[in-house]
């Protein structure tokens, strides 16, 4: 029994330590690699020149689908021929657009590693010619994986880690080892009665006989069940991890039916690998970044105005109810004249008022038509009266006949709203019918020839300093400024400054807020770029994405400074010569 214990754990040991040396020599762990795709790809082939870039994607049993962009913008190329060759083989393949051509190659299907050679004849007669691998697997294993039966979820678990699969393993193996230390130490056999002690390391207990626990047939055993115990930790300790990086890399995956099945995807070192197609669908563009100087900015808030020669309110002077002038009421958006009329307003006069008008209207022409008279007389008897006479009741003719025009349009019923300038009403306050009051601003017209943009800044003293400024408004639309002057009043512990917009205000409107940007004569070494590349990160730092391979993207945090409305200065965080996306950041950011 003690020799079948002792073979028992002696073979344990073996079988753990042959296992143990089978998985330290396992093969496949190249530390060197970049991180594996979380997703399997089709087989591809890639070609790079300094001036172009070629990925091709089976997509197809024997059909592969080639992207041909340029190098550093990563735009398609138009118009250009290829041919592809393998072995002796040439095929003419078929533009499907701007730079995608579809190949059908029979000798693709033979599923072997296949050298390929791709001549170009670009738009401008230019030829070129590149070269690539294209690892296609095995049609036999594919097929023979895709009628495989699908294992249990536990069995894929097990077999991509192999942790889990030898701890299983070693936990069963302890716990044996472990019946066997704990049985051997509470071993009793069995004797015939004795009457005294022995020698031979026996004690008598009920008439039975035990031996003692430092017995020599017994330590052994115990011994050598803690070693292979402690042998079989170290063996699960030891194995090391294979991920399910090297699963896939052992298995390769099947031809997909299409080129669609290649889906972008995040690596763990947060770098992103976007497949060519998607890159072509989603109009992805990058720029070959130089050092470069530029001029030292600073960006203020402001709003966009107009100058006083250019607003103009329309107001009654008197209470009344509102009339429209013509078919059509003044309206937002009508562009009108000088001098106009917009309205009329109906006033309104309490009747002592208009009592007290009509008489004194009444009195006036009485008293006119009574020095009529006299003048007359004194006409037709020239000499009869002295010239100072006739004179004093032309004199006074003449005050009332004023008097008269004067108190006459306050019994009118109707005064009319004339536009005092030509523009485009922005503000109409007042529909047909409406009682107005005396001074309400029923008409706005805004004159678009000239806009002003007001922006305000605790450091006045940059102006000195100014070499151009602009405005930004909605959607990167760019205004060029004139500076015209500040105020010398603080507005919010803020001093005022007023510019002239020199392009056209098409696309703008009073009250809309903008980010007035002051270029000055100093300047700064940096990277210029579109405002576009430069996204906010999963951080909150600002970062681009720099494309280091075909089909791979990295992002990088970079410290930036505000330029013009188009374009930022990128002043760290690159180098030259770095491929940076221009055109689809946003798109790319969001690739979890």
């Amino acid at each position: 029994m003690k020799t079948g214990y002792r073979t028992l754990a002696l073979l344990v040991a073996i079988f753990l330590s042959v296992s143990g040396m089978t998985a330290q020599a396992h093969e496949g762990h190249d530390h060197d690699k970049p991180p594996p795709l979380n997703l399997p790809v089709a087989p591809r082939v890639i070609a790079v020149t300094p001036e172009l870039e070629l990925v091709g994607v089976l997509s197809g049993k024997d059909r592969l689908t080639v992207f041909l962009h340029e190098f550093a913008t990563n735009k398609p190329i138009a118009g250009a021929r290829m041919s592809v060759s393998a072995d002796a083989d040439t095929i003419e393949a078929k533009p499907e657009g701007d730079g995608v051509f579809t190949v059908a190659a029979p000798w693709i299907a033979k599923g072997a590693s296949v050298d390929l050679i791709f001549a170009l004849t670009l738009v401008d007669g230019a030829e070129d010619l590149l070269t690539g691998r294209l690892e296609v697997p095995q049609s036999l294993e594919s097929a023979m994986a895709a009628k495989a039966p699908e294992p249990p979820p536990w069995h894929d678990a097990l077999v991509e880690d192999s942790r889990l699969l030898w701890a299983v393993v070693s936990s069963f193996i302890a716990g044996i080892l472990l019946t066997l230390l704990l049985r051997s130490g509470k071993r009793l056999e069995m004797a015939e009665p004795r009457t005294e002690a022995s020698t031979d390391g026996t004690v008598e207990r009920n008439g039975f006989v035990a031996k003692t626990t430092d017995g020599s047939d017994v330590t052994p055993l115990r011994r050598t069940a803690g070693v292979l115990l402690f042998a079989a930790v170290l063996a699960g300790a030891g194995i090391p991890e294979v991920g399910a990086a090297d699963n896939q890399a052992a298995t390769l995956p099947s031809i997909p039916s299409t080129m669609a099945t290649d889906q972008p995807q995040r690596m763990p070192d947060a770098t992103v690998f976007v497949p060519k197609a998607t890159q072509h669908l989603l109009s992805i563009r990058t720029q070959l970044v130089q050092k470069t100087r530029a001029a030292k900015t600073i960006t203020l808030s402001g709003r966009v105005t107009v100058g006083p020669q250019n607003l103009g309110r329309v107001q009654p002077n008197r209470p009344g109810r509102f009339q429209a002038a013509g078919e059509r009421v003044g309206f937002v958006g009508m562009k009108v004249e000088a001098g106009q009329i917009l309205g009329y307003v109906d006033t309104y006069i309490e009747a002592a008022d208009r009592a007290s008008i009509v008489s004194q209207i009444a009195e006036t022409e009485a008293r006119i038509s009574k020095n009529r008279t006299i003048l007359s007389r004194y006409e037709t008897r020239p000499g009869s009266v002295p010239q100072v006479k006739v004179d004093e009741v032309k004199g006074e003719l003449q005050a009332l006949i004023k008097k008269r025009d004067e108190l006459l349009p306050s019994t009118s019923a109707r005064e009319p709203l004339i536009a005092p300038i030509a523009g485009v009403i922005s503000a109409a306050r007042v529909v047909v019918g409406q009682v107005v009051e005396p001074r309400d601003v029923l008409f706005e017209i805004i004159d678009p020839s000239e806009f002003w943009v007001e922006a305000t800044t605790a450091h006045p003293e940059a102006i000195d300093n100014l070499s151009s400024a602009i405005a930004t408004v909605h959607d990167h639309h760019v205004l060029d400024l004139e500076y015209l002057g500040r105020g010398l009043a603080l507005r919010n512990h803020a001093t005022v400054l007023n510019f002239k917009v020199l392009t056209s205000g098409k696309n703008i409107a009073v009250g809309m807020t903008a980010r007035v940007v002051l270029q000055l004569k100093d300047e700064q070494e940096g990277f210029v770029l579109p405002t576009s590349a430069v996204v906010r990160g999963s951080t909150g730092l600002p970062i681009v994405w720099v494309k280091t391979a075909p089909e791979r993207f990295e992002p990088q945090s970079v410290k930036t400074e505000e330029f013009d409305g188009d374009s930022i200065v990128i002043v760290a965080g690159l180098k030259p010569d770095q491929r940076v996306v221009t055109d689809g950041v946003t798109l790319l950011n969001q690739v979890r």
